[in-house]
């Protein structure tokens, strides 16, 4: 899509081209509005139409929103192409009747008018693709709480339309996203509006920095990393601005992704920009006047540009190999942009900056950018035939060959002829005597050899030098590319180990925390373990303690009995202080055992059990508790103990005891309640 013309996808997968500006001819329909249904669905309108015409021209009204005539209102019916012919005797009594709607309104020169608030069947109607929906959920944030909460659910139901940069930015926004997709489909950020691909790149980067964050144990994970736990860790984030950063458009957006980037992310997405200008030298050199391509190179190169600075400033200090495969890739692809022809040109001037600021960089090797260099000379050299000297050119072997046919081969048997300089040895121990121990001497006249080709020129030992040269240069350039094959080799195995020892490293300390994690649940047992028993050897001293009181009660009966046989004539009051003494003695027994029973967090453990039975027993005296633990009342200076000091309102901390004799008017307090004050 550009300015002059835009791509229209429909929902069932085909697309359209429109030119820009929409000619009038072309009309735009949205989705649940009266004309999206009569265009889609004629049948059925004709038909509502029929059935209840006044109702559909209070939604024509809806949606028009201003003042119409009858006159128009029918024309605009009948240019959706409802037949209103049979309607015709009755338009001159519309008006009344669309008037008797409560949110229509008479307007000037016989017109009517809406004047509802928008919240009518209409809106409500438009069906919002998700796109549109989590379009309009970004740009309107003072939205009512319904309407934000139908933009969600339209959002929710198409999730599986969106794109991934939707989809981030979906999740960002509050939709629940429960079925994430198995692996990211093409970003296509330039399909994608600004806005989006802001949001979307912002909640990448907060989401990435989230995963590397390290939640220790015992600690509350943050929002964020709550929020990035979400997004299943098979899928990669920061690859999905990659393209983003290597779109050539002036977009904020892709700024902001590219100072995110880092390591092999920010390496993709140079070699991606690369690519991009690759790609428009021969799109700038096919046109003669491309502004538009011009203006969006010159966004990309400011951003690429200042990435290759951070990319080459940040080389590892161990491991470099993938930074030095990056650099020698960057500087022999801007060589290779160089040596094109058509670099040169002025419309390509963007791409020849792009181009020289690579190849010249600093930070990059200076081995790397000489062996680029040597590279496409090389390069450039076998793509040149050498030249003849009548003017057309031959290639090696034509020349071999021709070296091959002026080349005389000595005829068997034959002698050197006299008057050469070259002396064969036959000859030479024939001189000294000993020719019939070498050979024989023919008599037949000794045959000259003559050679019809002509002597060699300058030219064509020049052309024999030039050859040699070229075959050298391949030689060289091969050993190179052989040294460079072994050298990434050797690079890979050093990646490979370092890898295989930092897996090997990353297993001796998950070891090491399961170790440490085993001996703190160890620890954390036995300290259980210890606790259980003490708890266990306080109250068996409870329950002993409870048994010599238990003995105690029943020595006093027992004395109180006999005291009641021997002193008959004692006084009522000195035996009812007598039980009282006695039954306070109880008393505190019980409150022993409710403080144990109140400190046990089990409410059907041991103590509490113990605290029950003593109560039940205790209350066949006649002794009763007096307050509910956590029981709020008003203070009692009688009834209630506040070891705090008083206050109006009290809360029971541990209950008390009375005892309600048969003859007593009122209970007689044998313990008081432990209470303290109500906060305010």
């Amino acid at each position: 899509m550009n300015e002059k013309e835009a791509v229209v996808e429909w929902q069932g997968g085909e697309s359209e081209q429109l030119p820009v500006p929409v000619g009038e001819t072309v009309r735009v329909l949205v989705p649940g509005t009266f004309r999206h249904k009569a265009a889609t669905d004629l049948v059925t309108m004709q038909h509502e139409f029929e059935s209840n015409p006044v109702e559909v021209l209070v939604e024509i009204l809806r949606e028009l929103r201003k003042p119409v005539s009858i006159a128009t209102l029918r024309d605009y019916v009948e240019s959706t192409g409802i037949v209103a012919h049979m309607f015709v005797d009755e338009w001159g009594g519309v008006r009344a009747l669309l008037l008797a709607h409560p949110q229509v309104r008479s307007a000037s020169k016989g017109g009517v008018r809406w004047v509802g608030d928008g919240s009518g069947p209409s809106q409500p109607a438009r069906q919002w693709s998700s796109s549109e929906a989590l379009q309009e959920l970004v740009n309107s944030t003072h939205k009512k709480k319904e309407a934000k909460q139908s933009l969600l659910a339209a959002v929710s139901a198409g999730l599986d339309t969106l794109s991934p940069y939707e989809l981030l930015v979906a999740h960002a926004r509050g939709v629940p996203v429960t079925e994430w997709p198995p692996q990211w489909t093409e970003p296509q950020p330039e399909r994608v509006p600004e806005d989006i691909r802001l949001i979307a790149v912002q909640h990448i980067v907060e989401m990435s920095r989230a995963r590397r964050r390290i939640v220790l144990p015992g600690t509350d994970a943050s929002q964020a990393s709550i929020k990035a736990a979400e997004i299943p860790s098979s899928l990669e984030l920061l690859p999905l601005v990659v393209p983003l950063v290597a779109m050539p458009a002036k977009s904020l957006a892709a700024d902001k992704a590219a100072k995110a980037l880092s390591g092999e992310d920010a390496w993709n997405a140079l070699r991606a920009a690369m690519t991009c200008f690759e790609q428009a030298l021969p799109v700038c050199s096919g046109s003669e006047d491309a502004p538009d391509q011009k203006e969006e190179l010159a966004s990309l190169l400011i951003r690429a540009k200042d990435l290759l600075q951070t990319a080459l400033k940040k080389r590892p200090r161990e491991g470099d190999l993938p930074w030095l495969d990056f650099a020698e890739e960057m500087a022999v692809r801007a060589r290779a942009l160089l040596a094109d022809q058509r670099i040169h040109e002025q419309r390509n001037a963007l791409v020849r900056e792009w181009a020289e600021y690579v190849a010249g960089h600093s930070d990059i090797p200076v081995e790397l950018r000489e062996a680029a260099r040597a590279a496409q000379d090389a390069a450039a050299t076998e793509g040149t035939d050498p030249v003849t000297a009548d003017g057309t050119g031959g290639s090696d072997g034509e020349k071999g060959d021709r070296q091959t046919e002026v080349t005389p081969e000595p005829l068997p048997g034959a002698e050197e002829p006299e008057g050469t300089d070259a002396v064969g040895e036959g000859d030479t121990r024939a001189e000294d005597g000993d020719a019939d121990s070498t050979g024989f001497v023919s008599d037949e006249p000794v045959l000259e050899v003559t050679e019809d080709a002509p002597d060699e020129t300058p030219e064509d030992a020049q052309a024999q030098v030039e050859i040699l040269n070229r075959l050298l240069r391949e030689e060289q350039v091969k050993a190179a590319a052989a040294q460079a094959d072994l050298e990434r080799q050797r690079r890979d195995a050093s990646d490979a180990l370092a890898e295989a020892e930092a897996t090997a490293k990353r297993l001796r300390l998950r070891i090491a925390d399961e170790e440490k994690l085993r001996e703190e649940a160890e620890a954390r047992a036995r300290a259980a373990e210890a606790s259980a028993e003490a708890a266990r050897q306080s109250l068996e001293g409870a329950e002993q303690r409870v048994e010599a009181m238990t003995r105690q009660l029943r020595r006093r009966d027992d004395e109180l009995r006999q005291s009641r046989q021997t002193a008959r004539g004692a006084s009522q009051a000195q035996l009812r202080q007598a039980r009282i003494d006695t039954l306070r003695v109880l008393a505190a027994v019980l409150t022993e055992v409710a403080d144990q029973a109140i400190h046990e967090d089990d409410e059907m453990g041991p103590a509490n059990a113990l605290y029950r039975r003593a109560l039940a027993r205790a209350a066949e005296a006649g002794v009763l508790d007096m307050a509910a633990l956590g029981e709020e009342t008003d203070y009692d200076p009688v009834r209630h103990r506040a070891p705090g000091g008083p206050a109006p309102r009290v809360v029971v901390e541990r209950p008390g005891f009375v005892w309600q004799g048969p003859l007593e008017p009122e209970p007689i307090v044998l313990e008081q309640a432990l209470v303290r004050g109500v906060e305010q």
